[in-house]
């Protein structure tokens, strides 16, 4: 039976719809701390919500951000901040043809991420690639 996004998730959707403006520059490093939303969880706020309006929240915020994008060649991208204990959404410019990190990433689909997420595993410190969703738009 399908169970609809929960509504602190939906809220937050809301809330980014108002607050989101996506900037476009040439510095990539300036566009991500731009772009950048970060999101805290705990385990309670996690088993309530449930994966499912995880992904589907993630998912809703990559249609926001493409809709919002100053230009039509963005990366959405998502990723758990493991030391942080937040789960982090952002976009750059595809022209950069790369992403603002400084580690090495291993590109997966939203539900890994999102397993990540539950699991408290960025992928970052047990295997040395951190887990990024990405996605143009």
């Amino acid at each position: 039976m399908y169970k609809p996004m929960h509504s602190t998730l939906k809220q937050w959707l809301e809330e980014l719809e108002d607050e989101v403006e996506v900037v476009s520059s040439e510095d990539i490093n300036e566009e991500a701390r731009a772009n950048l939303v970060t999101f805290g969880f705990n385990e309670e706020l996690l088993n309530e919500w449930g994966k499912i309006s995880v992904v589907e929240f993630i998912e809703g915020c990559s249609n926001l951000y493409g809709r919002k994008s100053p230009r039509s060649s963005m990366v959405f991208y998502a990723w758990l901040d493991q030391e942080a204990g937040q789960f982090r959404i952002c976009a750059a410019s595809r022209a950069h043809g790369k992403l603002p990190f400084k580690c090495s990433l291993s590109f997966v689909d939203l539900n890994e991420v999102v397993d990540s997420i539950y699991s408290f595993d960025s992928g970052l410190f047990t295997n040395g690639n951190l887990h990024v969703w990405k996605k143009n738009i």
